[in-house]
């Protein structure tokens, strides 16, 4: 029940008492204004008992009105309270707002940086490429050059190879025309003498000295280690090894290469293939080439 309304109980309760005090008044001036007055204040006691309820339920709805206030204060306290709070927190947001806000300008301008690193970074890997393709192309260039020179360097190992085995041939003609010349001299009775023989083209007789050293029989072996195109073999200075001597590489009597002496020891030697028709092994058979005609024949 609003206020408004219960101001309208009251005033009606009132007027009630009012009207019924001007109507006991009124009846008492007529005949029967005793009944009437009797009458009346029953109803007056009917009214002061309504008018004592109306105010009992006055009171009671003050007191629940009272007690809803009480309570609505309590909730504005208690949302006062969650007002506060909300404050603080909404302060502690805007406080990590604002640190986000220099973080991101610290994250911008370390991007900016970083961006500016980049472009460096990349006009560096732009002058990189470029210096790699000069790089490159003058890596074709020695490449080109280099097969050039490595075509240059066949031909004349080819020419090397092609004046080895003509040297080796004289050298072997040589030893064969020795070999007539001392047996001529013996059967002349003449050992001291040579006879006159004509001179093959580029060697001659005459107080000839050997371009490789010849020992005095022939010098077999065997193949000991091949490292690279350094050969070693199992014979030395006690076998009769000289620097400089050729030794002929065989496998199952076919030619495998040639071998110049260049370090002699009494029981091993070791020299380099000068040329080769297949790469020497282990336990291959040597023999010295001044005596490999001999040999065979």
């Amino acid at each position: 029940m609003s206020t408004l309304t219960k101001v309208f109980v009251v005033m009606l309760a009132i007027g009630s008492i009012a009207f019924t005090t001007v109507a006991v008044s009124i009846s008492a001036q007529t005949t029967n204004w005793r009944a009437t007055a009797e009458s009346y204040r029953n109803q007056l006691a009917v009214a002061e008992t309504t008018l004592r309820g109306l105010t009992a339920a006055h009171a009671a709805q003050i007191a629940t009105q009272r007690d809803t206030i009480n309570g609505q204060l309590s909730r504005i306290a208690e949302l006062e309270g969650q007002l506060a709070t909300a404050r603080q927190d909404v302060g502690q947001k805007d406080l990590a707002l604002k640190q986000a806000i220099a973080e991101k300008s610290n994250q911008e301008a370390m991007n900016r940086g970083l961006l500016g690193q980049l472009s460096v970074s990349q006009a560096n890997e732009e002058s990189f490429r470029k210096q790699r393709d000069d790089l490159e192309k003058s890596n074709l260039d020695l490449q080109t050059r280099n097969m050039h020179l490595l075509e240059r360097v066949h031909d004349q190992t080819s020419q090397i190879a092609v004046l080895v085995e003509q040297r080796r041939q004289f050298e072997q003609q040589l030893e064969i025309l020795k070999r007539e010349n001392t047996t001529l001299s013996r059967q002349a009775s003449r050992p001291g003498a040579a006879l006159t023989l004509e001179d093959p083209k580029g060697a001659g007789l005459s107080q000839v000295t050997a371009v490789t050293p010849v020992a005095s029989s022939a010098v077999r072996g065997r193949v000991l280690r091949v490292d690279g195109n350094i050969v070693t073999l199992s014979v030395g200075s006690a076998d009769g090894v000289e620097r400089d001597m050729v030794f002929v590489v065989r496998r199952a009597g076919e030619y495998v290469g040639d071998v110049t002496i260049s370090v002699v020891e009494p029981n091993q030697s070791a020299g380099r293939l000068t040329r080769h028709r297949v790469a020497p092994a282990a336990d291959d058979e040597v023999i010295d080439l001044s005596h490999l005609a001999s040999s065979q024949g």
